[in-house]
This record gives C-alpha cells, sequence and structure tokens, in this order.
C-alpha cells in the first residue's frame, strides 16, 4: 500500500473514531506490512488533546482494528505549561 493511500484511509478512520483531526499535526511512526494486511501506528492533534492511534487495514482498505486513545488532555498541557513556566 503507498504511503500517500495510507494516510488518506488513516485520516477517513480517525475522522471517524474521534470526529476532528488536525491533518498537519498526523504523523504516522511505524508502518508494517503483511500480505494480507497492514498496521499503522502513530500520533495527531486536535482541539481536544493529543493523541495516539494504531489501525490494522485489509488488502482493499477496510479498517479490521482500531484503537485511539486520548494521551493528554490541551487545557492539562496548558496548565502544566504555566505552572513550570520560569519566570524571568
Amino acid at each position: 500500500m503507498e504511503d500517500n493511500e495510507l494516510r488518506e484511509l488513516t485520516l477517513q478512520a480517525l475522522k471517524e473514531a474521534v470526529g476532528e483531526v488536525d491533518e498537519k499535526t498526523l504523523e504516522l511512526k511505524f508502518k508494517q506490512e503483511f500480505k494480507d494486511r497492514v498496521n499503522v501506528y502513530g500520533k495527531f492533534e486536535n482541539s481536544k488533546g493529543y493523541y495516539e492511534f494504531a489501525l490494522t487495514f485489509d488488502g482493499k482498505g477496510k479498517v479490521k482494528r482500531s484503537h485511539v486513545n486520548l494521551i493528554m488532555p490541551k487545557d492539562i498541557k496548558e496548565e502544566i505549561e504555566r505552572k513550570t513556566r520560569v519566570e524571568g
């Protein structure tokens, strides 16, 4: 499966699972191809937070496995950065 096709299938699957996906933050970290399927792992952001995912597509591009996890809400990250900011 070509990288562009895999990226488009991944975006489509993530949008179905989560709704909103910031496409420019989508990062495919690892791809594993077998004769009848492709596994892809990565991360992305949206207005709610930071996510990691694992998807499996069959040879026709149909999602066979989908795991999407919110790693950290954006407001938590902003609060941590604000509290740990060193004042000069």
